[in-house]
């Protein structure tokens, strides 16, 4: 038996608790670039590898010999008489889930499918969670390979088909892809849901990163970004040609210990006076979609669909 978890806290936890079998963390972050289906496996580790290592300015060398081995030990997992994946109801998780669904296809797959944040837990809890583990079923299967096709598709239009309806037997998909399609630039102001959920709490006084981040949605449904990626986010209201923010940061320290403060222009773009896109234009991937200026999808909220 082995333990798929979303990271090395769940990991480590599952084995202090006693749950038995191998415990692997599975380590990447497919809700940032480019997440392109029908890759070569060595493309696929590649263009993973190169966003990765440019987005964190961690060594090239390294994340490639991480993902090269992370790959290797999900293709001998699918010897395992029986595979668990531990993961929880956010869009972080969810989109893990769903790639290593598709990864171990025709396996014998269990699933811990949690509503609350498993590094929270003590080790009882845990361990009962284990024991009520829950085959993945047909129609689970049959949803979350769609979901996934639609996740990587070049044309997320194909997100709308999950957008209106409900799934009951696989809990969160569809919030979790409706979280994602609010990721695209809003059809209001150009601004995705996260980035103007952060400017709204730093106009309504988180005016540093430490106050942000415990206000972006401790509740669900969530997001699940690591302080990383609020932070990749923050950098690039900070630093697009118009600014949506100022924020110092000192060289060396890993968050910005300075404040926070909208400027002029974030707030115009707040107030929908002026679109975002239009300032800075369009740029970089949301899953399998690249957006450019000449290439823009947009999040139609009040329809809650991509358009």
């Amino acid at each position: 038996m082995i333990h798929f978890h979303n990271g090395d806290i769940t990991a480590a936890l599952a084995r202090r608790a006693g749950v038995p079998g191998r415990h692997v963390p599975y380590r990447e972050s497919l809700i940032g670039g480019p997440v392109r289906r029908d890759l070569a496996p060595l493309d696929w580790v590649e263009e993973r590898a190169r966003y990765l290592s440019e987005e964190h300015g961690d060594n090239l060398l390294r994340v490639r010999n991480d993902l090269l081995e992370q790959e290797k030990a999900i293709d001998t997992a699918r010897t395992e008489e029986e595979i668990v994946l531990w993961f929880e109801h956010d869009l972080f998780c969810l989109i893990h889930l769903l790639y290593l669904t598709k990864r171990f296809a025709n396996c014998r797959v269990s699933l811990v499918w949690n509503p609350t944040p498993l590094g929270l837990l003590e080790a009882d809890a845990v361990l009962a969670l284990y024991r009520s583990r829950t085959p993945m079923t047909p129609v689970m299967l049959r949803a979350g390979d769609a979901a996934w096709q639609a996740y990587t598709s070049d044309d997320p239009l194909a997100l709308n088909r999950f957008l209106r309806q409900d799934i009951p037997d696989f809990p969160f998909l569809v919030d979790g892809l409706r979280l994602h399609a609010g990721r695209f630039p809003s059809t209001k102001n150009g601004l995705g849901e996260p980035e103007r959920k952060m400017l709204e709490l730093i106009d309504a006084g988180a005016a540093d990163f430490g106050s942000l981040f415990a206000r972006f949605t401790p509740d669900a449904p969530r997001y699940g970004f690591g302080d990383g990626e609020v932070l990749r986010q923050l950098r690039r209201l900070a630093w697009s040609a118009v600014p949506m923010i100022l924020m110092s940061e000192v060289p060396g320290e890993p968050e910005p210990k300075a404040s926070l403060a909208v400027t002029p222009a974030g707030r115009n773009v707040m107030e929908g006076s002026v679109d975002f896109i239009e300032l800075n234009g369009a740029g970089g991937w949301l899953g399998g979609a690249h957006l450019t200026r000449e290439k823009l999808w947009r999040w139609d909220a009040e329809r809650g669909l991509l358009v």
